[in-house]
């Protein structure tokens, strides 16, 4: 029998006030009987020794921390919930969520950044007393203190972010959506109204993109999928003190509806993002997708000002077949390629500090092997990224024969094939990835073989471009396109 959003409420808000009080009372504690009792010895000319001094401090600075995030997770435990449990377990949920209660959202772009600064400085708090540590333990021989420099390296990192919050801000203030039809529909539009404060620079394209995303977690494991993803620029109207976009989806129906946090649930998630000259805009929003059919209005269609995207701009291979060797390129190659070198070299350094300059100067054995498994972790980050990265794929169509050579840094191979041997030509989603507030999914394009066996053509592409691609191919071929079902973690079987 399935919990009532009332009963999931009520034990979220139990667990909450538990878990708070766990940190609440000892955080307490430390401040009433250990911090604040030596607090006027800190100013009095009876000073504390160096051992009480630090003891002082750190029980001082645990002991405010631990309160505080304990106090935050009692009061958010107990305070009453903003949501109606009854309606969201009525056939109208979207009004239990008092964020969607209305047609216009506002996104939660201050309280993320107020969540920043938060624990940018709760990170920085917990870090400092390494800086004053420092030059004791070097002192002592001790060169493991150097890796305890991240930490403070870390916080700066952290407050910069806060910064860069802070002066985005600043900058666009409040994004605001109002939805028509409200709620987004499946099996109809998923269409509105983009409201920002500020004026943008005339002729600033604003991508947006819409994606369902399935959370699910089994035991201590959690992880998301992109279900569904579109994305589309869209010219502004601009005044001299606003800017409103217009934006429109045509949403497939059966794809799943907005649903609340739980083993599993989908999310629908709106993302708005533009280039600009010092601060770029990067917002996203949730918000309500359900079951209706039901469609923007002619007027509302009329005034939508849709732009060419990068991608549709691009000319698709083989739509037009010359008999010439065409490069098949994913439109996501190079994503996540940076990020993961740069994974990759930073583990490895990390790794080679630890098993060379710390654990074989000291001999110690443990350092040794753990810095060599560290450093095997990133050179093979580092490894496959840079694979990935040479590989290419070719392909030359010379009716009746097609000609595929495929080059990697390892060599390559070159296949031949009779188009009566083609069954299909195959699309498959193989993963995602989210870099800051997008979400990348990944597909291959393949072909199906009437021998059973599957050849893959291409890989990281984009669900718009390899859908494109492989009709243009099946067409070339005279065969249909097949969608291959994605490979299931034992996670989500689990679920």
């Amino acid at each position: 029998m399935p919990v009532s959003h009332k009963n999931k409420q009520r034990n979220t808000s139990i667990f909450l006030a538990i878990f708070g009080a766990f940190f609440l009372l000892p955080g307490l504690g430390l401040l009433f009987f250990k911090a604040i009792p030596n607090l006027p010895r800190l100013f009095s000319p009876q000073t504390l020794s160096g051992d009480d001094f630090e003891s002082t401090v750190a029980a001082g600075i645990i002991g405010l921390l631990f309160s505080l995030f304990g106090g935050g997770a009692v009061y958010w435990g107990l305070k009453k919930p903003s949501d109606d449990a009854a309606l969201l377990d009525s056939d109208t949920p979207w009004l239990g969520r008092k964020k969607w209660a209305a047609d216009s959202l506002k996104d939660s772009f201050a309280l993320t950044g107020g969540l920043i600064w938060a624990f940018a400085i709760f990170w920085n708090l917990i870090s400092t007393p390494a800086l004053f540590a420092f030059s004791d333990e070097l002192g002592k021989g001790n060169q493991l203190i150097w890796f305890v420099l991240l930490f403070p390296l870390i916080g700066l990192f952290l407050i910069g972010t806060a910064i860069h919050k802070t002066l985005d801000w600043r900058r666009f203030g409040k994004m605001k959506v109002r939805l028509e039809p409200y709620p987004g529909a499946l099996g109809g539009d998923v269409a509105g109204s983009i409201h920002l404060a500020t004026p943008l620079p005339a002729g600033t394209p604003i991508e947006v993109s819409l994606d369902c995303v399935r959370h699910y977690s089994h035991s201590k494991n959690s992880s998301q999928s992109i279900v569904w993803q579109h994305n589309t620029l869209f010219e502004p109207m601009q005044s001299s003190r606003s800017t409103t976009v217009q934006f429109l989806f045509e949403v497939p129906a059966g794809l799943p509806q907005s649903s609340t946090g739980d083993s599993s649930y989908h999310v629908w998630t709106l993302s708005v993002s533009a280039e600009l000259p010092g601060v770029d805009l990067v917002r996203q929003i949730e918000l309500p997708v359900f079951p209706s059919e039901e469609k923007a209005s002619p007027s509302f269609r009329l005034n939508l000002k849709a732009l060419t995207n990068d991608a549709d701009s691009v000319d698709t291979p083989f739509a037009d077949n010359t008999g010439q060797e065409q490069a098949i390129i994913g439109d996501h190659r190079n994503k996540g390629f940076g990020t993961g070198v740069f994974i990759g070299l930073l583990f490895t350094a990390i790794g080679i500090g630890l098993a060379y300059f710390i654990g074989h100067l000291q001999k110690e054995t443990f350092l040794i092997a753990f810095g060599a498994l560290f450093g095997f972790i990133g050179l093979a980050i580092f490894s496959y990224s840079m694979l990935g990265r040479f590989r290419h794929y070719y392909l030359r169509l010379s009716k009746p024969m097609l000609e595929f050579r495929f080059k990697s840094l390892f060599g390559g191979k070159v296949v031949t094939l009779n188009y009566d041997g083609i069954a299909a030509v195959t699309t498959e989603s193989r993963g995602s990835m989210t870099v800051g507030n997008k979400h990348y999914q990944f597909f291959n394009l393949g072909l199906k073989l009437k021998s059973g066996k599957d050849l893959r053509i291409g890989d990281r592409f984009s669900r718009q471009q390899v859908e494109k691609t492989a009709q243009a191919l099946a067409q070339n071929l005279g065969v249909g396109v097949e969608e291959k079902a994605s490979r299931i973690s034992r996670l989500s079987q689990k679920v």
